[in-house]
């Protein structure tokens, strides 16, 4: 077999054993028309390399990641892209170009969250690569993402909110708690940039997949973010920010899961429809994503779909994945 072949069918043999799938042996036999022996070579092989390790179990082997981790002293460095330049970027330079472009992206986004936002004295990141895919850990000891966000909702309104509500305020995009200096974007363009993007601090997470939400059950006094994405993705930025971002008019449009929003809960009351129409406050589209939502409540229904949009025609509301209950409560409260 051609080294070509080969590297296809150890990529594709590495994929069944990250999605552990019981039959990475057989399936790959089939896939590339190969013996078992062939294919135990090549585990043999990856585990040589270090990309392979024997765990035993049902699962007999795992992925392994190139693990490299770096500090930065705020006192001495305060460029992110510098920083990229320097430390991130010869690490991801034989990953496809339209990959590394996310990647500069994201990390100098979050760079910059922690530079400026955080008041931290020190961050480290963490890089891990295997073939398949990257992960990258951007941790900083400043005063957390959600607290912050709370203090400056205390200043600005005099309001005590949750760090819940203020992870809520970050879904939609365009928050900042320096508007003077930012346009409050790289965060929702990193998210969705991402194969799996979460934010954690103090005791609350921040993550768009309903799947990827757990309990936090110890407090993490700064920011942490990780943020995972496949080496061969056939995203692109410009097609990702081009989806929200109108040529003439700038970032106009944007999406929300509703379920994220409001903590798991159903939304029930008045209240709550108003925390989500300030969060809209600036944008013409808004696609509201109901994944996860069983009931609406009346009261939200009303507020949202019967005051607030015929109070601002120039919003459009697009609703997404609600169930016939959902849609029958949308229905009636716009009538």
């Amino acid at each position: 077999m051609k080294k070509s072949e080969r590297l296809l069918a150890e990529k594709f043999l590495l994929q069944r054993i990250y999605e552990e799938d019981p039959d990475f042996v057989d399936k790959t036999m089939e896939a590339f028309s190969l013996s078992r022996s062939t294919v135990y070579n090549y585990i043999n092989r990856l585990q040589d390399t270090g990309e392979l390790e024997r765990v035993g179990g049902s699962m007999p082997y795992r992925v392994l990641y190139r693990t490299t981790r770096f500090t930065i002293d705020t006192s001495k460095e305060s460029s992110e892209d510098r920083i990229y330049n320097r430390d991130v970027a010869p690490l991801l330079e034989e990953l496809p170009l339209n990959v590394q472009k996310i990647w500069r992206y994201a990390v100098t986004a979050m760079l910059n969250n922690a530079l400026e936002h955080a008041r931290a004295s020190a961050i480290v990141v963490v890089v891990n690569r295997s073939r398949l895919s990257t992960i990258v850990g951007v941790l900083d000891n400043g005063v957390g993402i959600f607290r912050r966000i709370q203090q400056q909702q205390r200043e600005e309104t005099g309001e005590t909110i949750t760090t819940g509500e203020a992870a809520s305020l970050l879904f939609a995009g365009g928050y900042t708690s320096l508007p003077e200096r930012h346009a409050g974007q790289g965060i929702f363009f990193t998210s969705r940039l991402m194969d799996h993007f979460a934010i954690r601090s103090d005791m609350e997470l921040f993550t768009l997949n309903r799947e990827d939400a757990e309990e936090v059950s110890d407090r993490f006094r700064g920011t942490a973010v990780q943020m995972a994405l496949a080496n061969d993705t056939a995203k692109d930025l410009g097609e990702v920010m081009a989806r929200y971002i109108d040529p003439e008019e700038g970032f106009v449009r944007t999406e929300v899961p509703l379920s994220r929003i409001f903590g798991g809960s159903d939304p029930v009351s008045r209240s709550e429809a108003r925390r989500l129409g300030e969060i809209l406050a600036g944008f013409a589209v808004a696609e509201l994503d109901f994944s996860g939502v069983e009931e609406l409540a009346p009261d939200f229904a009303h507020e949202l779909f019967g005051v607030i949009a015929r109070g601002r025609p120039d919003l459009y509301l697009k609703v997404k994945n609600a169930n016939d209950r959902v849609t029958a409560a949308i229905r009636r409260a716009g009538k």
